[in-house]
């Protein structure tokens, strides 16, 4: 029974060895490491029997020479393994591992063999149990335990050592199970040919427990070296098709790009082809090139449809500040003739100018045509583009076109307005290359810098001239802003930084107001030119400039220049940095020094207690409203001899001389006064007339006033064109281009008034033209417009007469008095002694005075030749220091020079030989007599004025009186009543007798200058 068991053990284990042995060859040609199962067995060996080394190696030689059954069975197993491999590559990689998602199914068994380390417990071998457990397979625990349950049933369970659960074997080895039986264990001395066959069958089952059983199922899952070659074919092919998707969305993304680039160009231009405006503003477009549906009114017609457009003082009647379309007509448009085909590139719009009316157009199309009849609206792509304009009346708003429109008509379409549809335009246009010249295009003939330029950008160009022209040229400034910014002068003479002795002063000044950019700009080229043509010996620049001191001053309010130039030319409205940071007009921002001498002349006091000429700032005038800028600039005036000067504007197109502001008229008192007056002469006469009708606005240099603006007016190549009127309403020049500013606009403490009665400095002012802010393309026009007219104005400085005026010895004589017969307006002499009195050629008695010296005149021609006429004068020293010094002893009162007793007492040696004390004498008695007479009269028109009160209700005694009176008097009253009553005017109501104050018992003088204080 035993040998049977034993047998069935035998079969048992060898058919187990089969299968080992081919699931071994399988998995080493399916790894990329191949090791034959002898040498595997045999590293098995060395490493886990217990035998001696030469039963271990003669057992392995055994095994080399020794071809069983099992290992052929296992070649065959091999090549089966391989062509079943082939087959797999052949098919589908994916469909391979599609059998295979069972066998995890069965993976929460491997639990199972936590249940067999139980079985170690009876064995006496403690070296086998250093294995560990490794997952079981199906078809193994099955064969242990019916081999185990044999063994227990036969009471072979001790003969037999029950497996242990074998070591989890590397990739490339396999490792022999320590539990195989061996009967040396049991039978001690054993027989040969049991010890070779337990050794055969020893090596047959050490695979069979080690590699076949627990390890197939993670092997596989793990490793699948049969399908390593189809791995590494997916990987590669997975690898092609995301570089071949990255690449396409490489493509992708840069194509998106490049339409999101092209479709950003084509709905928003980076940069937009910018034009200059085609000159609405400027006037350059005249009244016959534009048009319009309809007007509201006769005064809103389209020609008022200009940009900047100011409205007159009645605009529902006269003209209004924009174009006005009727209500009642349903398509309305502005069109614009350019004249020829340019490139439209944008509009800009703003809204009506009014005080009361808040009219504007908010959104409007664009058309064009080349004929006037077909119109093509424009697009933006999808549909009409509409743009979005105003949101105020006098903001404007600019709206540029993506491409430029060639055509020649443009027309603008409001589609919604505010109020009124109203509205005031600019058109953006550049002209097309052609061989035909425009009108608008200027090649100048200077090299010069043609741009506008910011504070920091002027400066650098001033100091950029006076590195090129440093013996001509002095920079220095005349003050600081309200903001701090330096207002910077450029002084262009031959021998720069002082005064010269016979030399005049003269001065152009602009950017009073900040957004009137043009006479700043004129200035800066003005700079250049003179540089430039000096150094090139320009005769007439090198005569004017050796001959003049020449002060010119680009910015007078550079706080408000920035601001407007930030907005640009077109953008700034009409008042944006017209005032300055603190809000002051500095044109209108002087004293009022009119007032106060017309005031004067009404009472009779100018010229003895309130000169004509230099007439001093009321008391705490300084401390009051006066702007920083406009101190600096009094400041400036009065330390500097000027003798002409023009402050350079913008807004019209015009020369305007003084006086500025209007005269008020004459009072009901002084009519009354002049109606009774018999002897009138002609000029008083006409003076009264004048300030019946209106005001009184001419100065007393009235004509030349008149010749220094039309110098100007008529140098320039385009001021005296008005037959198209003014900028902004009918022509108020009489077509030479010049207009009294009273007449035209009155300003009240103007600039040019202060300069006229507070210095000697004849000052205008130029209005440049209807653009405040004209395009930087339209400089080199400007330029060659006022070239001429900048040079021939400097030159009527040397006009007139000219001298110094010095006592005996030589010494000069400063503020000294230089009087013109015939004008009531005098000049001072300057440190030097040396004086200018511009004058039309003619013959004038010139006198010359000072204090403590004798006056002296004389008859000076002026001619029509250039310069100059030389007129000088030395003064005698007089006694009118010490008569002062008496004077003031006796409280500066008239005191009598010479006793009464003196006179009476030599009347026949007075006779014989007249003294100078007999002279003062007699003419004392005059003077007394006079003033006696004086007061006769006064006396007898206030009796006349209570009799007539009284109606003849008076006495006897006081008519005999009167009588009397009458009857010697009365004649002398009559004709001697037009001389003193402009002096000292008596009404009706006024019964005040003004010599109740005079002290006649004193002595009579001669006439010397008061002070100009009222005792």
């Amino acid at each position: 029974m035993r040998a049977v068991l034993l047998v069935v053990w035998a079969a048992v284990a060898l058919s187990c060895c089969c299968l080992v042995c081919a699931g071994e060859d399988t998995k080493k040609d399916r790894g990329s490491v191949q090791v034959r199962p002898d040498q595997s067995r045999r590293e098995g060996e060395m490493e886990l029997s217990d035998e001696p080394a030469a039963e271990v190696e003669e057992e392995q030689t055994k095994a080399k020479k020794k071809k069983t059954p099992e290992e052929i069975e296992a070649a065959r197993a091999k090549k089966a393994a391989e062509k079943e491999a082939k087959a797999k590559k052949q098919k589908a990689p994916k469909p391979t591992k599609k059998p295979k998602p069972p066998k995890p199914t069965k993976k929460p068994k491997p639990p199972k063999p936590t249940k067999k380390p139980k079985a170690p417990k009876p064995t006496k071998k403690p070296k086998a149990t250093t294995t560990t457990p490794a997952a079981p397979d199906i078809r193994r625990p099955s064969q242990e335990e019916e081999e185990e349950r044999l063994l227990i049933e036969l009471g072979l369970d001790r003969l037999i050592l029950p497996p242990k659960e074998p070591v989890e074997p590397d990739l490339g080895k396999t490792e022999l199970d320590p539990d195989y039986w061996d009967a040396r264990h049991e039978v001690p001395g054993g027989h040969p040919d049991i010890k070779k066959t337990t050794t055969t069958e020893a090596i047959m089952y050490i695979p069979e427990e080690t590699t076949t059983v627990p390890y197939i199922g993670p092997w596989y899952e793990e490793y699948d070296y049969a399908d390593l070659a189809a791995k590494k074919q997916q990987e590669e092919e997975e690898r092609a098709r995301k570089e071949k998707a990255e690449k396409a969305e490489r493509l992708r993304k840069q194509w998106e790009e490049e339409e999101e680039e092209r479709l950003r160009k084509i709905s928003v231009p980076a940069a937009p082809k910018k034009c200059p405006p085609l000159g609405l503003e400027s006037h350059r477009v005249e009244d016959d090139q534009l048009l319009a549906s309809s007007q509201s009114h006769h005064g809103f017609v389209a020609q008022r449809g200009r940009l900047n457009m100011q409205a007159s003082d009645n605009e529902d009647d006269l003209y209004g500040g924009a174009w006005c379309a009727e209500s009642e007509e349903r398509n309305h448009w502005f069109e614009v003739d350019a004249r020829r085909e340019v490139e439209f590139s944008g509009v800009i719009t703003q809204g009506r100018n009014s005080e009361q009316q808040e009219d504007f157009v908010s959104s409007y199309f664009v058309a064009f045509s080349n004929d006037s009849r077909d119109w093509t609206v424009l697009h933006d792509g999808y549909a009409e583009w509409l743009f979005y304009g105003n949101v105020d009346k006098d903001t404007p708003v600019m709206n540029q076109f993506t491409s430029p429109v060639v055509a020649r008509y443009i027309r603008i379409l409001p589609q919604s307005w505010n109020g009124s549809l109203c509205l005031r335009a600019e058109v953006l246009a550049c002209q097309l290359p052609s061989s035909h010249r425009s009108e608008n295009e200027v090649n100048p003939s200077d090299d010069l810098d043609f741009r506008h330029h910011n504070y920091k950008e002027m400066r650098q160009m001033m100091k950029v001239i006076n590195e090129e022209c440093p013996n001509i040229t002095r920079i220095y400034n005349i003050g600081k802003s309200s903001q701090g910014l330096k207002m910077y002068a450029m002084e262009i003479t031959d021998n720069p930084g002082e005064h010269e002795t016979g030399e005049p002063e003269f001065r152009y000044t602009a950017g009073l107001h900040g957004n009137e950019a043009l006479g700043r700009e004129l200035l800066l080229l003005l700079m250049q030119f003179l540089c430039k043509e000096y150094n090139d010996d320009n005769p007439r620049v090198r005569r004017l400039v050796d001959g003049v001191r020449i002060h010119l001053v680009p910015s007078l309010n550079p706080d408000a220049y920035e601001l407007a130039y930030e907005m640009g030319s077109e953008m700034g409205n009409w008042a944006l940095g017209h005032w300055t940071e603190e809000g002051y007009d500095i044109f209108e921002n002087f004293p009022d020094l009119n007032s106060i001498l017309w005031g004067a002349e009404d009472r009779g006091w100018v010229p003895r207690i309130v000169p004509n000429h230099h007439i001093p700032l009321p008391e705490n005038f300084l401390n009051g409203s006066l702007a920083v800028e406009t101190k600096a600039i009094i400041s400036w005036m009065e330390r500097t001899p000027f003798v002409l000067g023009a402050n350079l504007q913008g807004g019209e197109k015009l020369v305007a001389y003084p006086f500025d502001m209007q005269r008020p008229p004459i009072s009901l008192a002084d009519s009354r006064r002049w109606r009774t007056n018999a002897e009138m002469n002609e000029e008083t006469w006409a003076r009264i007339q004048r300030q019946n009708e209106g005001a009184l606005r001419e100065t007393p240099d009235d004509a030349m006033f008149r010749w220094l603006a039309m110098s100007y007016a008529h140098s320039h190549l385009t001021m005296t064109e008005t037959y198209r009127g003014s900028c902004h309403g009918d022509d108020v020049t009489g077509g030479q281009g010049i207009a009294n500013r009273a007449s035209w606009k009155p300003a009240v403490g103007s600039m040019n008034d202060f300069s006229y009665l507070h210095t000697n400095c004849f000052e205008l002012s130029i209005f440049l033209g209807c653009d405040k802010f004209p395009h930087e393309s339209e400089l080199p026009l400007e330029w060659e417009n006022n070239r001429e007219s900048l040079l021939s104005f400097m030159e009527q400085v040397n006009r007139g007469i000219k001298g110094a005026v010095r006592d005996t010895e030589g010494n000069p004589l400063a503020n000294a008095t230089i009087s013109v017969e015939g004008i009531r307006h005098d000049v001072r002499t300057a440190a030097g002694g040396d004086y200018w009195r511009l004058l039309n050629p003619g013959e004038y008695r010139v006198t010359a005075k000072a204090d403590g010296y004798t006056p002296q005149t004389r008859l000076c021609m002026v001619g029509y030749d250039s310069g100059a006429t030389s007129c000088s004068f030395t003064l005698i020293k007089s006694n009118w220091d010490r008569i002062k010094q008496i004077m003031a002893l006796n409280g500066n009162r008239p005191i009598r020079l010479v006793t009464k007793n003196v006179v009476k007492a030599t009347p026949s040696s007075t006779t014989a030989a007249p003294s100078a004390a007999t002279e003062m004498d007699e003419h004392a008695k005059a003077q007394r007599a006079e003033r006696l007479r004086r007061l006769r009269i006064l006396r007898l028109r206030r009796l006349r004025q209570q009799r007539l009160r009284g109606g003849l209700s008076t006495t006897q005694a006081t008519t005999t009186t009167t009588t009397t009176t009458t009857t010697t008097t009365a004649p002398q009253a009559e004709s001697t009543t037009s001389w003193y009553d402009s002096w000292f005017p008596v009404d009706n109501w006024s019964t005040e007798n003004p010599f109740e104050s005079v002290n006649f018992d004193s002595g009579p003088t001669q006439d010397y200058p008061f002070e100009y204080t009222i005792d």
